[in-house]
């Protein structure tokens, strides 16, 4: 778990609020958060071992991917949906990012930047995909099935009309506040809908 990302997560969830965890792996993470915070807290996780680790953490947590974890909830059903670390791994990642627009008020997103200095340095020259710590597996075993930038990331938000709401930026030891596309590994955005850009007020 990379703990300075999660610990910006649980500072920029309110207490008591509602959150749906897509991906929730062993729910390590959740149940932090549920005590955290105080949060209402559910989970979709499409491997049934960790379903069942989560079941024994006394979480809430259905098994399913995460289109089939989303169908079956209403509007608005949540304050926050995370998708943390999965994203890079979506079939369709537009259709996911609305959909959870539809079911939670916001979404807190993390991902690999594909951009990032090391990345660049072994593409340049050694000519290869690169393996780092944020991308570790070779291209052939890699689950990863998207590679963007920030600035990728930050197109496709314009391109489907999504709001970043904020944004962090964080190597493997420390949080990056300078030119983030050349020297982060990791970055967390949080999104919103455009029509609720107005109604942001310190989420």
């Amino acid at each position: 778990m990379r703990k300075n990302l999660y610990d910006h997560v649980i500072d920029w969830i309110p207490e008591q609020s509602s959150v749906l965890d897509l991906g929730t792996g062993d729910g390590e993470f959740l149940e932090r958060l549920i005590k955290t915070r105080k949060v209402r807290g559910e989970g979709v996780e499409k491997n049934p071992q960790l379903v069942t680790r989560c079941i024994e953490r006394g979480l809430v947590v259905h098994q399913g991917d995460v289109l089939d974890g989303l169908d079956q909830y209403g509007n608005d059903s949540f304050d926050y949906v995370l998708l943390l670390g999965t994203m890079q791994e979506l079939l369709d990642p537009e259709k996911v990012i609305k959909e959870s627009l539809r079911v939670g008020k916001y979404i807190i997103v993390s991902y690999s930047n594909f951009a990032h200095l090391k990345a660049r340095l072994q593409m340049m020259f050694l000519g290869r995909a690169p393996v780092t710590s944020s991308l570790p597996a070779p291209w052939y075993k890699t689950p990863n099935l998207h590679f963007c930038s920030i600035v990728d990331f930050e197109n496709f938000c314009n391109d489907i009309g999504v709001k970043i709401v904020k944004s962090a930026y964080f190597n493997k030891n420390r949080e990056i506040k300078i030119f983030p596309n050349l020297f982060a590994e990791y970055a967390l955005s949080m999104l919103t809908t455009l029509n609720r850009a107005g109604e942001i007020n310190n989420p």
